[in-house]
């Protein structure tokens, strides 16, 4: 594929983006006061505040991933594999160990201090920062494990997505996805899912640690490759867009079961071994419902790019990487300061968002030399990785001109 003239973005998949990771910071600002054991605990809960974060559970990871599948093939572009992949190194790697180097530690040593694990200054702690692999030991990435589940999965499915950009990938992802819009298929995706969560679930370990976590790398490779596949084929991008609401009924209806048959308001619900089968069937069709509902809509209404959304699109990986950082410093000193739990998550919210803002504006955004530590391109350099065309769309690839015999 030559590396001819790029063209402009999806506004779709920049505002789904956007939404997603904001969502992170509203979730992980509540919690402390969620009754599941977190970093930095509060005794006390907020019991309608755990039922949105536990509907909130169903979906906001698979649209981060499906989001971030599509955007894999956006960074793929006309790169060769070589030039892909080093790439992905310097946008994730570097990223995820400068986190784990500088964003990481005070979380753990404010974690620490809380429990009582340890008294005395940041500095006093800082020699033990990296002694044992955390939760017995201090060494973690905490929130960033979604970074190295990314770029491993990048990897180990980097042939597929080679394939999906050549013009026979896209041409046979073309017809599947308008065979599966006219069929309805595409509720099929849930069936992965459900396997993973069946299969895979009981006898997985280390969640969220990369290392025996079999049903999370089978569960989010398959969702990078729905993202990517889904936002390759326009035909059933419309297809959600007119079921969207059908879908958002199906998820409604999908969550209520779970909630009524499964979760019932239980802090931490036991899933009865009988059941594993209902659970996991429909607890894919709820996270797939809620996924076309929510694609669908953003395909029907998001079409615009304002002026804050480029700004906005460039800063969610960095807000990301700081944001949980800010929430741990300020939960613990509002938990010290006695503050009630409503009052606490509201001023969470609002201190972690102006917090990060800060750190970026001030400390990331206008340093050529930082923001590779937070997977930006240096100033001056422009992006080199979009597609020929708007995501999605056929591509052309032009032949070389024959040569001339005299």
């Amino acid at each position: 594929m030559p590396a001819a003239v790029f063209a402009a973005r999806r506004a779709d998949l920049d505002w789904l983006r956007v939404l997603a990771f904001t969502l992170l910071i509203f979730y992980h600002a509540g919690m402390a006061w969620s009754g599941w054991s977190w970093h930095v605990t509060s005794t006390d809960d907020i019991a309608w505040l755990r039922e949105v974060m536990r509907f909130l559970n169903r979906w906001r990871m698979p649209l981060i991933f499906v989001v971030s599948g599509a955007a894999i093939m956006l960074a793929l572009g006309a790169r060769t594999p070589g030039a892909f992949v080093v790439d992905r190194l310097k946008r994730l790697l570097l990223p995820l160990v400068f986190g784990m180097l500088v964003l990481v530690p005070p979380q753990v040593y404010l974690e620490r201090l809380y429990r009582g694990q340890f008294t005395g200054s940041f500095f006093e702690w800082l020699p033990h920062a990296f002694q044992g692999v955390y939760p017995s030991g201090n060494t973690s990435w905490h929130h960033l494990w979604f970074v190295a589940y990314v770029l491993v999965l990048t990897l180990v499915l980097l042939p597929y997505f080679l394939w999906a950009r050549s013009a026979s990938g896209q041409a046979a992802q073309g017809a599947a996805g308008r065979f599966i819009a006219r069929t309805g298929l595409h509720w099929a995706m849930a069936l992965p899912l459900a396997a993973a969560t069946l299969w895979l679930a009981p006898i997985s370990h280390n969640t969220n640690g990369l290392i025996g976590d079999w049903y999370g790398l089978a569960y989010y490779g398959a969702l990078l490759l729905y993202g990517a596949f889904l936002f390759a084929s326009p035909e059933l991008l419309v297809a959600l867009q007119r079921q969207r609401r059908v879908s958002l009924a199906i998820g409604i209806v999908a969550y209520a079961c779970l909630y009524v048959v499964f979760f019932a308001g239980a802090v931490r619900p036991v899933i009865a071994p009988e059941l594993r089968l209902a659970y996991s069937l429909l607890s894919a069709i709820n996270t797939m419902a809620w996924l076309f509902a929510i694609l669908g809509f953003g395909h029907r209404y998001f079409t615009r790019r304002p002026v804050f959304l480029a700004e906005a699109t460039e800063a969610v990986f960095p807000f990301y990487l700081i944001h949980q950082t800010v929430a741990v410093i300020v939960v613990y000193w509002l938990l010290a300061a006695g503050a009630p739990p409503v009052a606490g998550f509201i001023l969470t919210v609002l201190a972690t968002f102006l917090g990060t803002w800060c750190v970026y504006a001030g400390l990331v955004r206008p340093w050529s030399w930082v923001r590779p530590l937070f997977g930006m391109k240096p100033l001056g350099v422009r992006e080199q990785g979009a597609l020929p065309r708007p995501y999605g769309e056929p591509i052309n690839v032009p032949r070389a001109a024959p040569r001339r015999t005299l």
